[in-house]
């Protein structure tokens, strides 16, 4: 794991209460940005809306003369809640698109590592990643995978808890290699100036995601502005592997270890879904 990145995850808790003290200006970020999403790069994780305590999971409400359909397959959920139009439900469809993607990048992480470095139960609960991605990814079509960068974008837009801090760890315009592989390119640092602006913007509106990743930024003040928002991307990216390895019962010490084992790193986790 990035040493960095290590740094800046133990203290992130500490500085986040002094986020909101250091914000400077409002910052609102520009729609001039063009955004061109790549087909399969990475994303972090979603953050749906919990249901209210007490009350069970309310079925997702059907458009006008539409019936809801229980066994309507994942694409299908996916394109009648971009449909809807509003900035939640945008969300809402990047979240299962986001879950794609995530199984994606996990598959790759987890068949990158050695053999010799163990994590047999792991990948016997994992097997060969066929019934896993086939879970996360159903149906779901390339283009409906390139869409979640825009309708992430039309969530943070629209003021959405989390939406800003998610849009900001897909990299730019859904790729993260580009942070590193074209961090002078001036689409990529235009991209990372509306970044920071979006942390400030949704840290102020006590948007608890993004006040963490001001928090970061904070502690890596001596980082260019490129670098300080690649720490938040590689953070997310480390932070999803390893909840992800916990799911497969790992328990914690052993996932926190196997994050920071040989692999691919974050930038070319996006280009091998490229490929």
């Amino acid at each position: 794991m990035n040493p960095r990145v290590n740094k800046v995850m133990v203290g992130m808790v500490a500085a986040a209460p002094l986020a909101i003290g250091l914000l400077l200006g409002s910052g609102l970020p520009r729609d001039g940005v063009r955004a061109q999403a790549l087909a399969a790069a990475l994303v972090d994780r979603s953050r749906m809306p919990a249901a209210r305590p007490g009350r069970p999971p309310q079925p997702a409400r059907a458009l006008p003369g539409e019936a809801p359909d229980p066994a309507a397959s994942l694409a299908a959920k996916v394109e009648r809640l971009g449909r809807r139009g509003t900035p939640r439900d945008a969300f809402a469809a990047f979240g299962l698109l986001a879950r794609c993607v995530h199984a994606h990048e996990f598959d790759t992480y987890l068949k990158s590592l050695p053999m010799a470095l163990g994590f047999d139960a792991q990948r016997s609960t994992y097997g060969d990643g066929r019934r896993a991605l086939r879970e996360a990814c159903s149906d779901l079509s390339m283009n409906q995978l390139a869409s979640r960068i825009g309708l992430v974008e039309q969530a943070a837009r629209g003021g959405i808890p989390g939406a800003a801090s998610a849009w900001i760890e897909q990299g730019p315009f859904g790729d993260k290699s580009a942070l590193e592989q074209r961090p002078d390119d001036p689409l990529v640092t235009e991209w990372v100036q509306q970044a920071i602006a979006w942390v400030k913007s949704a840290a102020k509106r006590d948007d608890v995601a993004a006040i963490a990743q001001f928090g970061m930024l904070s502690m890596n003040w001596e980082l260019s502005d490129t670098e300080r928002v690649k720490v938040l991307v590689e953070a997310a990216t480390q932070r999803d592997l390893e909840d992800q390895l916990l799911r497969l019962g790992g328990g914690p010490d052993h996932a926190a270890n196997a994050v920071q084992l040989p692999g691919p790193a974050p930038s070319e986790l996006s280009a091998s879904l490229v490929r």
